[in-house]
C-alpha cells in the first residue's frame, strides 16, 4: 500500500509537494501536450515541450520520454534543473536529446520560458530545403527576418553542440533544425504555442504550394517586414505584449471537452 496519493493515470500526486506557481505551470503544460495530440502532432513517444517555473528560474518541466503526448499530466512531468539534475523524482525520465535542446535554451535566453521541438512532416520538409522557409503567406511573414537556422549535427546527444544551437537560435523565437524539424521558444506558453501553430501553418502552405510545380511568388521584403510588425509581439514599442491567450483558451475549452485527467 502507498503512503503517497495517486492520480488516475498511477502517477504519484505531487501537488502538495510543489509550489502552486509550479503546479499551475505542471497544468499548463499539461494542457499544451494534450493539445499537440489532439492536433496530431504526436510522433510516437518522441519530441518535447518545456516550460521554465517562474519562481524557480533554474528549474524547468519537460515530458518524460517514454510517454505519449495523451499520457501526460500535471504529476507526472519531470523537473530538472539546468545542470540535468532531477529535482523530484519521478517513474520515468527524459532523454539526453530532449534536455539538453530545452536545457540549453533556457539556459541562455532569460527572456524563453517555453520550448516546443517538433518532427512535424511540414516543419522538418521545410527543414530541409535549401532555401528554407519562403515567404509566400502572411502566416510565413510573420517571422519575416526572425529565424535562425541550425546545421544537422546529428542525434543532438552531446553538450558540445549546445552551444551552437543557442548561437544559431540568436534572439528569434524560432529556429530550423536542418535535416530534423522545429524550435520555437515563448515567453509564455500560448505564446510559444500560437508561434507554432502559424509557423507550422507556414510550413504546410510552402509545400502545398511547392508541389504544384507552378513558380512562387514572395512579396517585396519591405511589404514583408511591414506585415510581420502587424503582429503584437513585432510591434515597435509592444514587445513585451504576450500574445496567444484567446486561441489558447480556446484550445483547453476543447480538450476539456473530451478528458481532464491531465489535471491532476
Amino acid at each position: 500500500m502507498t503512503t503517497e496519493a495517486q492520480t488516475r493515470s498511477g502517477a504519484p500526486d505531487i501537488r502538495d509537494r510543489v509550489s502552486k506557481t509550479e503546479w499551475k505551470t505542471r497544468v499548463t503544460l499539461a494542457q499544451l501536450y494534450r493539445i499537440a495530440a489532439y492536433q496530431g502532432l504526436e510522433d510516437l513517444t518522441y519530441n518535447h515541450f518545456a516550460a521554465r517555473v517562474p519562481d524557480a528560474p533554474d528549474h524547468f518541466l519537460i515530458k518524460p520520454t517514454a510517454l505519449l503526448f495523451s499520457e501526460v499530466t500535471a504529476s507526472n512531468l519531470c523537473c530538472y534543473d539546468l545542470d540535468g539534475n532531477l529535482v523530484y523524482e519521478t517513474e520515468h525520465t527524459s532523454s539526453p536529446a530532449g534536455f539538453l535542446i530545452h536545457a540549453s535554451v533556457l539556459d541562455a535566453r532569460a527572456d524563453v520560458n517555453a520550448t516546443i521541438h517538433l518532427h512535424t512532416t511540414p516543419g522538418a520538409a521545410v527543414s530541409a530545403l535549401e532555401g528554407g522557409l519562403m515567404f509566400i503567406s502572411q502566416a510565413s511573414m510573420r517571422f519575416y527576418g526572425k529565424i535562425g537556422y541550425h546545421r544537422y549535427e546529428g542525434l543532438v546527444h552531446r553538450d558540445e553542440e549546445c552551444p551552437r544551437l543557442v548561437r544559431d537560435l540568436a534572439d528569434n523565437k524560432v529556429c530550423f533544425l536542418e535535416n530534423h524539424g522545429t524550435l520555437v521558444t515563448g515567453r509564455s506558453i500560448p505564446e510559444c504555442y500560437l508561434l507554432h501553430h502559424f509557423l507550422e501553418r507556414a510550413c504546410q502552405i510552402q509545400i502545398a504550394a511547392m508541389s504544384t510545380g507552378a513558380k512562387l511568388t514572395e512579396p517585396p521584403a519591405e511589404d514583408c517586414r511591414k506585415l510581420r510588425l502587424g503582429w503584437a509581439e513585432n510591434r515597435p514599442g509592444n514587445e513585451n505584449e504576450l500574445v496567444g491567450d484567446r486561441d489558447w483558451a480556446a484550445m483547453v475549452r476543447a480538450i476539456d471537452r473530451l478528458d481532464t485527467g491531465y489535471r491532476e
